[in-house]
C-alpha cells in the first residue's frame, strides 16, 4: 500500500528488500530483537509480523516518540504489543556509560492524585471563607435588590458552582490519566533500559 501510493514516506522501500531484510536479520519467534527504523513503523510491523507475538523487541527512536503510523495498519491483536519496548535515541549515551537515571519516576500516581485532592481541598476551603467575609462586608444597599432578582441571582450562582465542580472533576481526572501515563510510560523506560543493559540481542 505505502509503496504504490506514498514511497517517499518508507524511503522507496521494496516489499523484497524488505523480505531480504527479515530473512538475513535473523527475525524469527522467541528472539531479542533491536529495531530502528525511518520508514513509518513498516519495518517494525514486518518485524512484529514475523515474530508473531513472541520474543521482544525494542524500537529505537529520535525525537519526541516513535513513530508507528504503518504498524497500525497491520491490525496485530493487543498481546503484540506487550512485548513492544521503546528507547529513545538521545538516552542510549548514558545508558552505555551507566549514568541513565530512574529517579524521575515518580513514587505511585494514586498516590500523587490523592496528595492533589488534599491540596485542592484545602484551597477550596480558603475560597469558601474568602467568599463569606465578602459576603458578610457587602454595603447595605445590596438589601434593595428585589425579591425576583434575588431569586434568578441564586439560580444562576447555583448553576455556576454546579458548572465549576464539574469543570473541576473532569480537569481532576484529566490530570490523574496523564500522571498515570506518565508512570506507565517511565516505567516500562526502566524495563527497556534492563533488557538494553543484559547486551543480548539476537538482531
Amino acid at each position: 500500500m505505502y509503496y504504490a501510493r506514498e514511497p517517499g514516506k518508507i524511503n522507496h522501500l521494496r516489499y523484497d528488500t524488505l523480505a531480504q531484510m527479515l530473512t538475513l536479520g535473523n527475525i524469527r519467534a522467541g528472539n531479542k530483537m533491536i529495531v530502528m527504523e525511518t520508514c513509518a513503523g513498516l519495518v517494525l510491523g514486518a518485524v512484529m509480523e514475523r515474530m508473531g507475538g513472541y520474543g521482544s523487541i525494542i524500537q529505537m527512536y529520535p525525537g519526541g516518540g516513535p513513530v508507528r503510523a504503518a504498524t497500525s495498519c497491520f491490525g496485530f491483536p493487543k498481546n503484540f504489543f506487550d512485548n513492544l519496548h521503546e528507547f529513545p535515541l538521545s538516552e542510549v549515551e548514558s545508558l552505555l556509560s551507566g549514568t541513565f537515571s530512574t529517579e524521575t519516576l515518580p513514587s505511585d500516581p494514586e498516590d500523587n492524585a490523592l496528595a492533589e485532592e488534599e491540596s485542592n481541598g484545602l484551597t477550596d476551603e480558603k475560597q469558601t471563607s474568602l467568599q463569606e467575609t465578602e459576603e458578610e462586608s457587602a454595603p447595605e444597599t445590596a438589601m434593595e435588590i428585589n425579591q425576583t432578582e434575588e431569586q434568578d441571582a441564586m439560580d444562576i450562582n447555583a448553576e455556576d458552582v454546579e458548572f465549576k465542580e464539574n469543570k473541576e472533576k473532569e480537569n481532576k481526572d484529566n490530570v490523574r490519566e496523564k500522571q498515570r501515563k506518565q508512570w506507565e510510560r517511565r516505567k516500562k523506560l526502566i524495563e527497556t533500559a534492563a533488557l538494553l543493559r543484559e547486551k543480548n540481542a539476537d538482531g
